[in-house]
């Protein structure tokens, strides 16, 4: 299987770890471990490494306390060019929508569209930021968000809101 796409080996590696936490909670998988699954299901070891890369990022941005937002989230979000091209107007709805439901603040935000930004796809789809969302949220070192509540952020459709 060749991959193109970072978020395809992310996806895989998110449904792997939460399928391993499901059978076994205290279980922990090593990087040598997880990067020998990602390779025998076929992604390539550079796509592999990007995506921990990828993933680490997230990791420091929240071990650091970085702020990429230093505004309260009561003001507005203006996107530039590059990103209303990556994030059409449904997927910047959706991050509204996460924002004035006070499940993700303007930090949070700011991570979820610098970590967009950073993956090669020239566009992104609704689907695949939720997925980036929960990959976000899912590193966050805020105790309150429970795995199903995450679970929860991808069979959200438009007509429902988030509990």
């Amino acid at each position: 299987m060749t991959n193109n796409n970072i978020l395809d080996v992310l996806t895989y590696m998110f449904d792997y770890l939460f399928e391993v936490a499901e059978q076994d909670p205290s279980h922990e998988i090593d990087d040598i471990t997880l990067k020998a699954h990602l390779s025998d299901a076929g992604f390539e070891g550079a796509r592999i490494d990007k995506a921990l890369s990828w993933l680490e990022n997230i990791a420091s941005l929240q071990d650091d306390d970085v702020q990429l937002c230093d505004k309260p989230s009561n003001g507005m979000r203006i996107y530039n060019d590059e990103e209303k091209l990556k994030l059409d107007a449904k997927s910047r709805g959706f991050l509204l929508f996460m924002e004035n439901m006070g499940q993700i603040d303007a930090n949070q935000r700011e991570m979820i569209v610098d970590q967009v930004m950073s993956l090669n796809d020239s566009t992104m789809s609704l689907d695949d930021l939720k997925w980036v969302v929960m990959m976000v949220l899912g590193n966050s070192n805020d105790e309150e968000i429970s795995p199903q509540w995450l679970e929860s952020i991808m069979f959200l459709d438009d007509n429902r809101t988030v509990q």
